[in-house]
């Protein structure tokens, strides 16, 4: 079995509230139960993406750095906030924790804007150590990272889940797959941007509806822009178990006609393993 990378994950104590870990007679170990799943699947890493921006989640940076200590596979992206972000002892401080980069959420205006009120010393920070910077965000705002990039290229940037294209529930035309996608797309030209092919699911209607060809042409445009080499296979998991299997998560790669066996190998864990710098 080829060795696998899975670039989004989540682990929360006591599970994730709002997905399957939250449903009333469920209980669950996420971080034992996706080590047997990363045993089964051959994933030798994880990135684990941190999420503190709700109360009952708050502690959730020291939750995953201390998997991390726990689990071989596990690399800790902490959460972090553009409105208040970390200066550069404090992400010293997450470093020596285990942490390997960060989890930002820009999901709204106010945030995207924030992004300018981060130090350029912190953006220097990051890439000059090579740490991952996982971006949840919607397709209009990834122009906010223009200014940032431009000032420091080779920055790490992960775009969680396509990019966040709209739902679909049957494949939209190739031009209108690309036009959905443009400010993500057009950030293709800093070669520190990879983009994580995953939640298929929140994107396909109806969400259960495996192998989700609704969403192939995003991928074709991703790939088109930013090569398979950039492109980073991703579980999403818990959350995705609301919808599909883990194991679907990776077998739906296999159903997309437009993907060799080399370039899926290098998507399920070459790229991001490369990233890691892992052997």
């Amino acid at each position: 079995m080829a060795d696998r990378a899975d670039a989004h994950i989540h682990l929360f104590e006591g599970g994730y509230r709002s997905s399957f870990t939250g449903r009333p007679g469920v209980q669950v170990d996420e971080a034992a139960l996706y080590d047997s799943l990363a045993r089964e699947h051959g994933v030798r890493r994880a990135l684990v993406v941190g999420y503190a921006d709700a109360p009952w989640c708050r502690g959730n940076n020291a939750w995953i750095l201390a998997r991390a200590s726990e689990y071989a596979w596990a690399r800790p992206l902490a959460y972090a906030d553009p409105l208040d972000p970390p200066d550069l002892p404090a992400l010293e401080r997450l470093g020596a924790g285990g942490a390997v980069g960060l989890s930002l959420y820009i999901l709204g205006e106010e945030r995207a804007a924030g992004l300018a009120r981060v130090p350029a010393a912190a953006w220097g920070w990051l890439a000059e150590r090579g740490w991952l910077v996982s971006v949840n965000s919607r397709p209009a705002l990834w122009p906010a990272w223009e200014a940032v990039l431009r000032q420091h290229p080779g920055l790490r940037l992960l775009a969680a889940h396509l990019g966040q294209p709209p739902r679909a529930g049957r494949p939209p035309a190739t031009r209108a797959a690309a036009d959905a996608l443009a400010g993500l797309i057009a950030l293709a030209r800093y070669p520190g941007v990879h983009v994580k092919v995953s939640g298929f699911y929140a994107f396909s209607e109806p969400g259960f509806a495996y192998p989700h060809r609704a969403v192939w042409p995003y991928v074709e445009a991703l790939l088109a822009a930013f090569g398979p080499e950039r492109l980073l296979w991703a579980s999403d998991y818990s959350p995705c178990l609301d919808m599909v299997s883990f194991p679907q998560t990776l077998g739906l790669l296999a159903e997309m006609p437009f993907l060799g066996a080399a370039e899926r190998r290098a998507i399920e864990g070459g790229n991001l393993l490369a990233l890691l710098g892992a052997e």
